[in-house]
């Protein structure tokens, strides 16, 4: 397991696409112990794709593991305002932690 891993999130995290994106977000887990989603091409999400945010963040935490979601398109940023999750769940802005782990895969 690596230290850090980033995974891009490029499709709509919607429940057409929940299955496929559960598995995609359980092997990112696996990877690193610090994960980083990058939220910035999402396109669409709805209750079924916020709801594997929050369950891959505790997931994380079970596994005490860091689970960072950034980069967050309108398309996320307005849904979780829309449904009342806090904004701190998905950042707009990568946190300084995910700044070094992009820095240092660059």
């Amino acid at each position: 397991m690596n230290a850090a891993y980033t995974a891009p999130i490029e499709v709509p995290m919607t429940i057409y696409h929940a299955a496929e994106l559960k598995e995609f977000m359980l092997e990112a887990l696996k990877r690193g112990v610090s994960v980083h989603f990058d939220l910035c091409a999402v396109p669409e999400i709805d209750c079924a794709g916020v709801q594997l945010l929050v369950a891959a963040r505790r997931l994380a935490a079970e596994r005490q593991q860091v689970c960072e979601f950034f980069g967050a398109s309108d398309a996320v940023l307005e849904t979780l305002a829309l449904l009342g999750v806090p904004s701190t769940l998905a950042q707009a802005q990568p946190s300084t932690e995910t700044l070094s782990v992009l820095q240092e895969h660059a």
